[in-house]
């Protein structure tokens, strides 16, 4: 058996070196451009309307399209909740709706629904806010019945946006008119349950103050 001189050794453990310098960094980088799971249950689109709006001329309806898993249970039922708030992260108001999955409809191949959220412009003091931008989150959960209780079993990302309020004459300067809001979604929240509260369903802020808002 012939054996590998010391010079000729150490250049092969230098290009076995060099070799591991330079598909490391490779190796890494593929490793890291792994595609993200798409989340099972998701916001993708949010329209408000009127736009404007202007407080004292009916509620803002803040209608959110949910995409649904594949294989949802039509026993199951879809919760969409959005959070309003100022600047300063104080809630003002918290909406929710819960409905069967009896209205889903296929877009794109795929199972989705539309819920309605209606916001009367007023914090939670029931008194009107005032003209200006005020922030939202908004979540869907597919909730499932299980020994008597009500439980999330899949929770969407956060979708977050604003939402501007008008003054009365703005309503002079344009007709009203359905709009689509921009939002950001936070798609690393996705998150499957094993156990949640008994009702599953988060607490805001004002707690007190949730009002569920059917479309």
């Amino acid at each position: 058996m012939t054996s590998i001189s010391n010079p000729s050794r150490l250049i092969f453990i230098s290009l076995v070196t060099l070799l591991a310098f330079v598909l490391a960094p490779g190796a890494l980088a593929a490793k890291r451009k792994k595609p993200t799971p798409k989340p099972p249950l998701k916001i993708v689109d949010i329209t408000t309307s009127p736009v404007p709006f202007a407080l004292g001329h009916g509620p803002m309806a803040l209608t959110v399209t949910v995409e649904l898993p594949q294989n949802s249970d039509q026993f199951d039922l879809l919760e969409v909740s959005s959070l309003i708030s100022v600047p300063t992260r104080r809630s003002i108001r918290f909406l929710v709706s819960r409905q069967p999955l009896d209205t889903v409809i296929i877009e794109d191949g795929r199972p989705r629904m539309k819920t309605t959220l209606l916001w009367d412009g007023k914090d939670q003091t029931r008194k009107h806010v005032r003209q200006g931008t005020y922030s939202y989150e908004a979540r869907a959960k597919l909730m499932v019945h299980e020994e008597g209780f009500t439980k999330a079993k899949i929770v969407s990302p956060f979708a977050r946006g604003t939402l501007d309020v008008s003054s009365p004459q703005a309503l002079d300067r344009q007709p009203p008119h359905l709009e689509h809001v921009p939002f950001v979604s936070d798609e690393t929240g996705s998150d499957l349950l094993e156990e949640e509260g008994a009702n599953g369903t988060d607490q805001p802020e004002n707690a007190g103050d949730a009002e569920k808002v059917m479309p």
